[in-house]
């Protein structure tokens, strides 16, 4: 798995070469995670930005411990939304930090999700590529206080997508992979969509597009979409979820898993960020997916049990430039139950994509 060495270009790939859809990868082998020791997991914490909850301290796993200890944030100004957002984000790491041939890539968490959710994958491509990750306005360790005391600030799709760019505008700013699981393969294709001039490719990862909306959520008075916002933070849903999101349930949904998966919910301001995502009606984007004119890879667990598989197929039919690779053995998160398989499928994309602009 060597770094990409072809320069990335706006390509898209011969029809044959979409071939059988998905040569499914073969499984890699299954690891524990155990927790790791005390005295190691003290140090960890110790080393934490201030803005990660105190309750990283019951936090076992070694992996995400030492990503969020790559967390930063940096003020980037939201122009729909009238203020600065402080924005948490990982910073290329590893020996593809300087890496300036294929685009970097822009990881985006799910659904109430933050960028520990890449733990497992970021690592396997730090030494190949720039590997970023960014948490979206409104959502993971980003800074929520601009939500508190202000009922009518709506943070939704398009102001995540105008966050996005800024973003990028002010650290990245030359066409990127933009790479999302779940709702952050959604948020993925409005970014590419709204701004095709910063995106290189696309990478989705079971992701959300055929779902339109949140349903009758966002319509609910604000004290009884406050009310389920509480609910979404409990141990019970959270460990629900958990367990629904993978395919080996007794190695993944550890309640280690759920407990990281719900750091930043302590977070100030968590429950303010989240009604303002709900009443914003989420995500509607089926009519304009056939619009997407980037090459896409679409990486799907064959196990997914939260978002059907056949979407999967439907991407493939809509979006013109696609190549989907199946994760074998995986549920609706093959970035934390098949990073190897994942890791390996991005940067073949990326090489491939690449080598077919060179001879286009």
């Amino acid at each position: 798995m060597g770094p990409c060495t072809a320069p990335i270009g706006r390509a898209c790939w011969p029809r044959a070469w979409r071939g059988p859809r998905g040569a499914a990868p073969q499984p890699s082998e299954r690891a524990k995670f155990p927790r790791a020791p005390q005295a190691a997991q003290s140090s960890q914490v110790a080393t934490l930005p201030a803005f990660i909850p105190a309750e990283a301290g019951d936090v076992g796993d070694g992996a995400a411990l030492e990503l969020a200890a790559r967390y930063d944030r940096v003020g980037v100004r939201v122009p729909c939304l009238g203020r600065e957002v402080q924005t948490a984000h990982i910073r290329p790491f590893g020996k593809g930090a300087d890496d300036a041939l294929c685009p970097p890539v822009v990881l985006l968490h799910g659904f109430d999700g933050s960028s520990l959710e890449f733990r497992r994958l970021m690592p396997l491509l730090a030494d190949s590529v720039q590997a970023w990750a960014v948490d979206l306005v409104g959502a993971g360790f980003s800074d929520h206080g601009i939500f508190k005391g202000e009922p009518d600030l709506i943070a939704g799709p398009a102001q995540r997508t105008e966050h996005l760019y800024e973003f990028w505008k002010s650290n990245i700013g030359r066409p990127m992979a933009v790479a999302g699981i779940s709702l952050g393969g959604a948020a993925a294709m409005d970014f590419a969509l709204a701004y095709p001039e910063a995106v290189d490719c696309i990478i989705l990862m079971d992701s959300q597009g055929y779902v339109d909306g949140i349903g009758a959520m966002s319509q609910l008075p604000r004290p009884l979409q406050s009310l389920g916002v509480q609910v979404l933070r409990t141990v019970a849903l959270r460990q629900l979820a958990n367990t629904m999101a993978y395919y080996d349930k007794e190695t993944y949904a550890s309640e280690d898993a759920m407990k990281v998966g719900r750091l930043h919910t302590f977070l100030p301001g968590w429950s303010d960020a989240n009604v303002s995502f709900m009443r914003s009606g989420g995500y509607s984007l089926s009519p304009r997916i056939k619009d997407v004119q980037q090459p896409t890879l679409i990486l799907w667990g064959r196990d997914d049990g939260i978002l059907d598989p056949s979407y999967a197929e439907r991407f493939v039919e809509d979006i013109t430039c696609s190549k989907l690779v199946w994760v074998e053995q995986c549920g609706h998160s093959p970035h934390l139950e098949q990073p190897q398989v994942v890791a390996e499928a991005i940067l073949d994309f990326l090489k491939t994509h690449g080598a077919t602009k060179e001879h286009s």
